[in-house]
């Protein structure tokens, strides 16, 4: 008399497996590309962030002294953790979520906020910078700054886009 040989239920066959791990890898294949792009948007915000703690500090800076704004050195202490008084301690920078790098803003070049919310967002800077510039109160250039504008780079080195279509995200008192 033959015995059969009853395969076990305790494992899985090879094509079970295989089936398994295509299944898997098909929903990675769809989750990642979302994964990716929230990231992106997640960094676009925390630039946002960055371009309004500067926003802050300028006009805390502003309040203290006579609604002149500050250059990028006088902005300093007027960041969290800075002592604003006269020649006080510098603040904390904020951090790049591009390198996760602490970074002051940096020198920039606007002189009409207007024009500049206007056109398409061009090449700023490394992602995840903030742009802070000061605004003269005459039309030669000369006197107190009152004025300021305020960009930030995104993935791409380019400036953040504003709300409509081919416009740039500007952050200014005017």
């Amino acid at each position: 008399m033959r015995r059969r040989r009853i395969r076990s239920q305790a494992g899985f066959t090879l094509i079970e497996l295989l089936v398994v791990v295509i299944i898997i890898g098909i929903l990675a294949a769809i989750a990642l590309p979302n994964f990716i792009g929230a990231q992106d948007k997640a960094r676009e915000a925390s630039v946002k962030a960055n371009m309004r703690t500067c926003q802050i500090a300028a006009e805390s800076y502003a309040t203290d002294h006579a609604g002149n704004y500050p250059t990028i050195d006088q902005i300093k202490p007027y960041y969290p953790g800075g002592e604003s008084t006269d020649n006080g301690k510098a603040g904390n920078p904020s951090v790049n979520p591009f390198n996760s790098a602490a970074e002051w803003p940096v020198p920039g070049a606007v002189s009409d906020v207007q024009a500049t919310r206007n056109v398409a967002p061009d090449t700023l800077g490394d992602p995840g910078s903030i742009e802070y510039s000061t605004i003269a109160s005459t039309s030669g250039g000369s006197g107190a700054p009152t004025s300021y504008a305020i960009r930030g780079a995104g993935k791409s080195k380019k400036a953040l886009a504003g709300l409509s279509n081919g416009t740039t995200l500007v952050l200014s008192n005017q």
